[in-house]
């Protein structure tokens, strides 16, 4: 396993959830983070200083914007597409159309732009990595709210094959982690005690997964130089591929 202290690495919607406990994790291993966020600065700035993170705001799916973000930070070693607009978010106002755009805008856009400028670099130095959090729902059935999530998730699958054939001359790994529930606070906040069980039936372990199990089962692939173009599915069997 690769030795990833001092390494500098982006993680995209750092600031809460999952991103947070990425964050913490890479900087408790002696990494140089950058917590990209485009929401909520107030809470990034705080994590960012308590973990000795450098915070950048940055819409990840304005390609100007990330082109910026990447001469300034500098190259990246390691990239964590994990950013994401909340499907339940969506404005009231907005069209289908609307809302179609925003999601892929970020989910899938925003993840492809962020590869690409990173890859750069990383062929220089030889070396590098990539990881893109997916979803369960990248397999399930949608329904019509979670119709374009299930379908950036699915596509990020795709995205990171192609990341992971045009890596791989230079050192460079590509792959997906897919998570299931997940115990965040908004998990916590959005769930009913009764949509909660019902949810927790449904995975054979009977329980969510906290967020910093699921970023120590992503950071073990990273520092695998023989692990890519794959899929970790991290969901407690609630999904099972034979």
């Amino acid at each position: 396993m690769d030795d990833i202290r001092g390494k500098t690495v982006l993680v995209t919607g750092g600031s809460r959830g999952l991103g947070e406990a990425f964050c913490r994790e890479f900087a408790r291993m002696g990494c140089r983070v950058i917590l990209n966020y485009a929401h909520g600065r107030e809470a990034a700035e705080t994590l960012a200083a308590e973990i000795g993170a450098t915070p950048y705001r940055c819409d990840i799916s304005d390609e100007k914007a990330v082109q910026a973000m990447f001469e300034v930070t500098g190259p990246v070693d390691i990239l964590v597409n994990n950013a994401r607009i909340d499907p339940y978010k969506r404005a009231p106002e907005a069209t289908d159309g609307e809302w179609w755009d925003q999601v892929m805008g970020v989910n899938l856009k925003g993840a492809y732009l962020c590869g690409k400028f990173a890859l750069e670099d990383m062929k220089k130095k030889k070396w590098g990595r990539m990881l893109h959090i997916s979803s369960i729902w990248a397999y399930q059935m949608p329904n019509e709210r979670m119709l374009s999530y299930a379908a950036a998730k699915s596509a990020m699958h795709a995205l990171s094959r192609g990341f992971a054939a045009l890596g791989a001359p230079f050192g460079i790994t590509s792959n997906v982690l897919a998570p299931g529930l997940i115990m965040t606070k908004l998990v916590a906040e959005r769930l009913t005690p009764e949509a909660f069980a019902r949810e927790v039936s449904t995975i054979p372990l009977g329980r969510g997964e906290s967020p910093e199990e699921i970023a120590q089962a992503g950071i073990n692939m990273i520092r695998s130089a023989f692990i890519t173009g794959e899929i970790l599915n991290i969901n407690g069997g609630a999904f099972m591929r034979p």
